[in-house]
Formats: C-alpha cells, structure tokens, sequence
C-alpha cells in the first residue's frame, strides 16, 4: 500500500491526501461555476477578468489563513521538509529526532513520520546528545502528518490552467513577431522602419532612466536600506554570470541558427531575422512580382490564423487569471514581507508614478488619455497576470492595431523591442530601489562614492543593462547582476538579492504590467509624431489626424525641392 501512495497517489496523481482532494475538488467547482456563469451572463472582458482575480485571491488568502501566513523557509522546502504546528507556529522539523518511551532516538523524515506510531510521554530533541526541545508531541502530530503537503498538491493542480493558457500564448509569440515584422518590412512603399525603430527605443530609453531617477531619490530619502547592514553581509557571491559586456549583448542579437533562433524565446533575433527576409523580399520583388505577392499573402492569412490561435486562448483567459492569482498567493511566503514591505511598497510606487507620467506626456500631446486607457488596461491585466511581457505580446500588437487603430509599421516594431529593451520597470524602477538600497544600506559604499557620482553611474549603468534585460519573469537575478557589477559593487550581489529575491514574485507582477504598458505607451507616442494611426482611430481627432498629415506632406515636398536643388547645382 506505501508503495501505491508514494508511486500512484503521490507521484503520478498528486493527490495523496484527504485535504488535497478536498482542496482541488472545491477550486475546481468554483472555476466550474465561474465558467458557466460567463457562458449565461455577457458582461465585458475586462470584468471577466477583474472577477477571476477576485476568485483567485480569496482561494489563496483562505489557504494561507487554513496554515496561518507562514514565512519564507515554509516555503523554501517545498513540502519535502517535516513540518509541525506547534503553539500556533510552523516549525521545521528536518533534523531533529524523536526520543521514544524506550530511549530510541530517531531521526524525523518524511518516511519515518508516515511509519512510526507515537505514544504518551514521546519527546522530540534537537540533536543526539538528547537536548530537549518539545515533550508530550502526540498532542499535535496530526499536524506534523499532515505537513504542507496538502497545499503543494492543491497547486500543482490549481497550476494546470494557467500552465496551459501561458504554454498557449509563448506558443504563437514567435510566429506573431515573426509575420508582423516580415508583413511590415515587405509590404511596398514602407520606408521609414529605421526611422520609427530609432526613435521607439529613444523613448523607451529615456522612460528608463525617468523611472530610475524617481525611483533612486525615493528610496534614499526615505532611508529604505537604513536597517539591513549590508556590510556585515557580504559573502563574496557576485552572480557575475548573469552579467554581459555591451559588445556582446549586441552581437547576440543577430542569430547565428535558424532553427535555434525560432526554438528560442528571444524576441530581438526574431525581429532582426524578420527584418532581413521581409528586406530580401522586397528586392526580390523586382524580378519576380507575383510571386512576392503570392507570398505577402500567404503571410497575411498565417497572420489570421495566428490571430484566431489568440482569439482562442483568451476566452480562457479569466480562469486562467483565477488559477494564476491563487497560485501566487499560496506559494509565496506573504508572512515574511514585513520587515521588507518597505521596499515592496516604494516599488509599486514609483510604478504608480510611472503609469502617471506616461498619461500626462500622452495628454500633453493631445492624445485621447479617455479611449487610450479603454484600450490599455488589457495587456496591462496580462502582463500582470502572466508575469511575461513575451507572453503578452500577441496581446499587445492586437491591441495597438485593432483596438487603437495604429499602423502595424510603429505597432509590431516598437512593441516587440520594448519586450528586451527599455523595460521601464524591470529595468529602471527595480534598477532604482536595487541601488538606493545599497547606497542606504552600507556605509563602506555611502562612505566611499560621493552621492552625485554614485546616482550618475548608476543611471548610465542601468540605461546600458536595460538593453539586454529579456521580459521574462524573475528578473530580479539579472537586474541586480548586471546593475551591481557593471557599477563594481558586484560583492553586494548576495545580501541585496537576499531582498529582492524575496519579493521578486509579488513585486514582477506589477513590474511586467508597467513594462507592457510603457511598449503600448512608446507605440502610441511614436505614432502621433509620425502620424501613423489608421482614419478611423479615436485616439486623436480628425482634425488632428489631417493637419498633422498636411504638416508631414510640406515637410516632404521641401525636402524633395532641397533635393532637387542639389542635384541641379551639381549639374
């Protein structure tokens, strides 16, 4: 029968235990209910969705309430450790050993705790020189038995639908910046790309360095690092490996293997791969017309299929949202932020102000901030459900371009690039607490780099690694790398992602759903100085869509004229 539990039960089903099947079986009624209340009752996406988030919150709250919000090292065991409630408290029992009523001393593991029979008068000891610990244990070994075994059961299951809708989009994520971009290079008569690249990622940049720069000077007059004594801290682990010089993080964008390049999950490749086949494409052309357009359609109804994929996987989307948020809620250790809730709290601050100063600079350019958010919030609610702005990105180009009536030209480009580059929270909000924290945090560091100089280094440092940081979530490990040793404070890389590490989960939802935000931003910034929205668009009036085409056309026709001029005078 041991052998049935541990290899069926336990192995294959993952549910080897009265309270997991208990727990699974109640998720999965209220998903079912959920489902088919939105079958009966149409009500808009966006609420779908907002009450998947509150389904899956309260899910995960009631578990971390059922075993008492317990802290980080509950966790860190994943269940493997023997854990015992003891006084209202979890207590982690690897390593101890059990002293029977006949002087056995017994070592406590997880198989030992399923075969052993406990009595009156049975102590649990610290080590074997019998140092007690705990008498009369039989008083609360139904907890030990029951451990945390039950809650990493629930979410593996509970885990099933998102994994399924995240593995769906990832699935068509290459594919859709594939033909978009290949659509938009080949397509006849575009010829401003590098153009519009250019300045996509000039504004992406400078967002990331806004973000730092209000991020840094919160943190340090606030004092965020104040308490954690860094110095007294460090443990010679830099995490160097993380890091990459500037050189070959742009000789890493250009794809030595195709095949590798469409089985990865880097979107800048892809885009450069798809820039050079839609180029040849259009010299192509020249020689052989129709069929270059033979293949342009083809890519147009790849492109509707694609499309049709996504439509798919959306209509998931609010049980996924459900599964996702009481996921995050039960694997996390929520107990354990107090004494950093601090940081966490800043960080979703200078996230605020942000999203804030990416409205105004829309407002001030006479944007319709009204519709633009009407359009927005939906890859802002992905990014913050999947954690992965790569995920989103299908998301992302579908809203741009159906929803907001953008030119797939600005739209496919500068949202794919802001998935690697420019991430204005993974980047420069997390850059900013990283770094005010350690400025605040070790007075070697405060003592020996005049403040000024330590917050422009770090401001360039973090504009350059921003380059390079992917949207993928828990990006903690690589910002706090790349930041830390490109400014030769890589000794600290230990005692700050012993912080940041901690929150990084909770803390990567808001970060991904800034991140997304700030590609859709940079797009619609782009294209009301290009002018490269479609007629019926709303975000800007007719007026405006007219007089700024009118301004476009003089500027052409003088630059044709100045031309011509030159070329007339060489003559």
């Amino acid at each position: 029968m041991s052998g049935f539990r541990e290899t069926f039960l336990e192995g294959f089903l993952s549910i080897s235990m009265w309270q997991s099947f208990l727990a699974i079986f109640l998720f999965f009624g209220v998903m079912g209910g959920f489902y088919y209340g939105l079958k009966k009752i149409k009500i808009k996406f966006i609420y779908r969705v907002l009450i998947g988030m509150i389904l899956g919150l309260s899910v995960g709250l009631i578990i971390q309430g059922i075993i008492g919000f317990p802290a980080g090292e509950w966790f860190a065991n994943g269940g493997q450790a023997v854990w015992a409630k003891v006084d209202g408290n979890w207590v982690n029992l690897s390593g101890y050993y059990i002293l029977g009523d006949q002087d056995q001393l017994i070592k406590i593991t997880p198989e030992i705790i399923d075969k052993i029979g406990f009595g009156d008068g049975w102590k649990l000891v610290l080590n074997s020189n019998r140092d007690n610990v705990f008498e009369n244990i039989d008083s609360w070994m139904a907890e030990i038995k029951s451990g945390i075994k039950w809650v990493g059961e629930f979410n593996t299951w509970a885990s099933m639908l998102k994994q399924i809708f995240i593995n769906g989009i990832l699935l068509i994520t290459i594919p859709v910046v594939f033909i978009a971009i290949f659509r938009v290079v080949a397509k006849p008569g575009v010829n401003r790309l590098g153009k519009i690249s250019a300045k996509g990622i000039a504004v992406l940049l400078l967002f990331v360095a806004i973000a730092f720069t209000i991020t840094f000077w919160i943190g340090y007059f606030l004092n965020i690092g104040g308490k954690l004594n860094f110095d007294n801290q460090i443990g010679g682990s830099s995490g160097r490996t993380d890091s990459k010089p500037l050189p070959e993080i742009i000789w890493g964008y250009l794809p030595s293997n195709i095949i590798a390049t469409f089985s990865g999950t880097a979107i800048i490749p892809i885009i450069v791969l798809a820039a050079l086949f839609g180029q040849a494409t259009k010299y192509v052309r020249k020689k052989h017309p129709k069929s270059m357009d033979n293949l342009n359609n083809f890519m147009d109804r790849s492109w509707d299929i694609i499309m049709s994929v996504l439509m798919t996987f959306l209509k998931i989307m609010p049980l996924a949202v459900m599964s996702m948020f009481a996921t995050a809620i039960t694997t996390r250790p929520i107990g354990a932020l107090q004494s950093i809730g601090m940081i966490l709290l800043i960080g979703y601050l200078g996230l605020a102000i942000m999203l804030g100063i990416m409205t105004l600079v829309l407002f001030i350019n006479k944007v319709n901030i009204k519709v633009w958010w009407k359009h927005a919030w939906r890859p802002l609610v992905q990014g913050f459900s999947t954690q992965s702005s790569n995920a989103t990105l299908p998301i992302t180009i579908d809203t741009l371009t159906n929803d907001m009536k953008i030119k797939p030209e600005v739209a496919s480009v500068i949202a794919s690039i802001s998935t690697s580059m420019g991430l204005v929270a993974c980047a420069g909000v997390q850059a900013g607490l990283i770094t005010s924290v350690l400025y605040t945090g070790s007075d070697s560091v405060a003592s020996g780099m005049n403040l000024f100089a330590f917050f422009i280094l770090a401001l360039f440092t973090t504009v350059v690694a921003s380059i390079g940081i992917a949207g993928i979530p828990g990006t903690a490990t690589v910002v706090t790398s790349a930041v830390l040793n490109g400014m030769g404070f890589g000794i600290y890389f230990a005692p700050v992602y012993a912080i940041f590490g901690a929150i990084d989960g909770l803390f990567d939802m808001g970060r991904t759903a800034t991140n997304v935000t700030g590609g859709v931003f940079a797009s619609t910034l782009v294209a009301k100085n290009e002018n490269m929205f479609e007629e019926d668009t709303k975000l800007i009036t007719k007026a405006q869509f007219s007089k700024k085409e009118a301004k476009i056309l003089k500027r052409k026709q003088l630059k044709d004229k100045k031309v011509r001029s030159n070329i007339d005078k060489g003559k």
